[in-house]
Order: structure tokens, then sequence, then C-alpha cells
């Protein structure tokens, strides 16, 4: 239903006559197609996810980093979760070529999404790029793979000095399991590489 209700809203709020509008209501189409692709299956969960992802796609016509950044980084990170689900669902050169896209989206979204600036959303964009760079250390082999991982590293280490025990100790737990996860791995890739 709620993909259908933002459906009609497109149908008035048009890119030509509300732009922001249609781009605002592209976003949260593109959230409500995600949903609902998490909650099917096969076939129909990758045909929603294609859809999501078209509709941030068009979201970020409008939402240019020129014009609105703030917008424009925001829907980078839902396209980001909307293009990681889609590697999820996806084999071999597939999958490889939408992680690649992910970790892109990412560092795209943390050019306007500052520690200076917005430390918090900094800090979870480097957590999310942390998984993503996992994820595709995941689809590597040999000395890619060790890369990748030590990138991973690296951004949940830079999460890590915003999202502090004293300040944010829940976001702090769940980044240094992700960190102690990933070097684990790293170190067990490591023996085995060398």
């Amino acid at each position: 239903e709620a993909v259908s209700a933002y459906r009609e809203a497109l149908k008035v709020r048009t890119r030509e006559q509300l732009p922001q509008g249609w781009a605002g209501t592209q976003n949260n189409l593109g959230n409500a197609l995600s949903a609902q692709a998490g909650r099917s299956e096969g076939a129909e969960a990758v045909r929603l996810l294609n859809e999501a992802v078209s509709a941030f796609r068009e979201a970020l016509k409008v939402y240019t980093r020129e014009q609105l950044p703030q917008d424009w980084a925001m829907t980078q990170n839902h396209l980001s979760i909307a293009l990681s689900e889609q590697a999820g669902r996806s084999e071999g050169a597939e999958a490889v070529r939408l992680l690649n896209e992910v970790v892109g989206a990412y560092r795209e979204a943390l050019k306007v999404y500052t520690r200076e600036q917005l430390p918090q959303d900094w800090a979870a964009m480097q957590n999310n790029l942390g998984n993503a760079l996992s994820d595709q250390a995941g689809r590597s082999e040999g000395a890619e793979a060790v890369r990748l991982l030590n990138e991973a590293v690296n951004a949940y280490r830079e999460a890590l000095k915003v999202y502090t025990e004293e300040h944010l100790a829940h976001y702090h737990g769940v980044v240094a399991g992700n960190l102690q996860q990933v070097e684990k791995r790293l170190q067990r890739l490591q023996a085995r590489v060398r």
C-alpha cells in the first residue's frame, strides 16, 4: 500500500512542477520498495530491489551534491543499502560489480558527511563503508582480499573516533564488534597468503 501511495503521489508531484517533492517521493518509494524486498523472496525480491535502485537513481537527478548536498548524501546511502541487498542476492561478476557501486556510493556520501560538519553521519558512513569493503573482500582472493580488509579496518577505526564508549556506547559496541571480526579474518587470510 505504501508503494502504491507513493506512486499515486508521483502523479501530482512531478519532476517538472515540484522537483524537490518529486525527488523526496522517489526516495521514499525506494525505501518502501527496499522494505518490501526484504519481506519477499527469489525473483520478486530481485524485481523490487531493481525498482528501489531505479527510484533512488531518479531522486539523485534532482538531489545533486551541488544543490542539495545532504539530501544527495542521504540518497547515496539509501542507494548503497539497496545495491548491497542486490549484491547479496547475486553471484560472481555481477555481485562484484554491485559491491563496487556500493563502495563508490558510500565514498561519495562521505564527501558531504564530513567528520567536522556531520560527525555522527560520517561515522555511520565509515561503518557502512567498512561493511561493504568486508563484503567485497569476501568475494575476492589473496592480496586483493587483504587490501580490502585493511581498508575495512581503517574505516571502522575512523568510525570509532566518533563512536566512543563515553558518548555513543551502543554504536561503539557495534562498530568495535565489526572491527574485531574483520581483524580476525585479516589475520587468518594473511597467514594463508604468506
